[in-house]
């Protein structure tokens, strides 16, 4: 029960930031379409905080949560094999330098998947 609620913590986290990520660019978008970025600007542009949240309940949701769940995923992989790691060096196995070898190179590779993973949906909510 405990890797239940632990995925649903690391799912709603990265739902807030990706919301997060979805406010900020479509604000930047409403400000540079309405022509506030403009030198020659003579109205004030409609760039709204509600809208923003609107667009993104209402049009992205399910791309956010989507998103984000594939981040939830990651995660989630990246800290069972951190305990499985953990629990293989207390039962004293874990001081092979093979065995160190191979941890760090799937760290590195687990590393690389959780940023490309970020990336790519910070850029696709963008």
């Amino acid at each position: 029960m405990m890797w239940y609620f632990l995925f649903g913590l690391f799912w709603v986290v990265a739902f807030f930031i990706s919301m997060q990520q979805f406010l900020i660019a479509s604000m930047t978008v409403m400000w540079y379409f309405s022509g506030q970025g403009a030198e020659m600007s003579d109205q004030p542009g409609d760039v709204s905080l509600c809208r923003a949240i609107g667009w993104g309940m209402w049009y992205h949701l399910g791309s956010i949560a989507f998103g984000s769940f594939i981040i939830a995923v990651v995660t989630m992989i990246r800290v069972i094999f951190e305990y499985i790691v953990k629990q293989y060096e207390s039962a004293g196995a874990g001081e092979s330098p093979i065995f160190k070898a191979v941890a760090c190179c799937l760290r590195c590779v687990l590393w690389c998947l959780d940023k490309y993973v970020k990336f790519i949906t910070k850029n696709a909510y963008i």
